[in-house]
């Protein structure tokens, strides 16, 4: 196998995103991987990724314990972390296959979010259904309950510019299921012509 690279592509606050690929096989091998890119990223040694009962990635004092976040697609793992605050991360690779991103904003956005997306032309509705598609994955996941309660939330709908902008950072207040988080997109190039879009975001308490 090849040797995995490892990237920050993102920064929000004291928070990194670091991009390996590629990935080994295996979640134990996906975890120590993940913390080997994270030790390299921040120059701390003593950081360390363990797996709570729920399974859910967490790092071993002295840092936040929710200051991690895995998130993985084909062969590329997105590494999140802050030392001080929970993290969310999520990663997709652009599907080529017939899918559609008006129909899958209407099923799981806002409506002002679907509206938004079923405004514009076919390349930039699939580009903007995936940015928002991470970001709301990625700032879910700081609450705990990931996806669960869908992707209605948070509503992006007023940030688009600032979402279509790599690296731009978005800074919301509380939500019913969220607390005030920051987070940022970014879109960056793939095999076989299919772009990676990646999202990071941070609990900002």
């Amino acid at each position: 196998m090849t040797a995995p690279r490892f990237e920050v592509v993102l920064a929000v606050a004291d928070a990194i995103a670091v991009l390996v690929r590629p990935m080994p096989d295996g979640r134990a091998e996906r975890d120590q991987i993940a913390q080997t890119a994270l030790r390299e990223a921040t120059q701390r040694d003593d950081l360390s990724i363990y797996r709570r009962p729920s399974e859910r990635p967490a790092l071993r004092h002295p840092y936040h314990e929710l200051g991690v976040s895995l998130s993985h697609r084909t062969d590329l793992l997105l590494a999140g972390y802050s030392p001080h605050s929970a993290v969310g991360v999520d990663i997709e690779v652009e599907d080529i296959n017939g899918f559609d991103p008006v129909a899958f904003a209407a099923d799981h956005f806002s409506p002002k979010e679907a509206a938004a997306v079923a405004a514009l032309d076919s390349a930039a509705a699939l580009e903007i259904c995936y940015r928002l598609w991470v970001a709301k994955e990625a700032a879910l996941k700081i609450s705990g309950r990931g996806i669960f309660d869908g992707l209605d939330e948070p509503d992006l709908a007023a940030q688009l510019n600032l979402l279509r902008t790599d690296g731009a950072t978005i800074h919301l207040g509380t939500g019913s299921r969220l607390p005030p988080i920051a987070l940022a997109v970014t879109r960056l190039a793939g095999a076989a012509d299919q772009p990676i879009y990646c999202a990071l975001a941070r609990d900002m308490r």
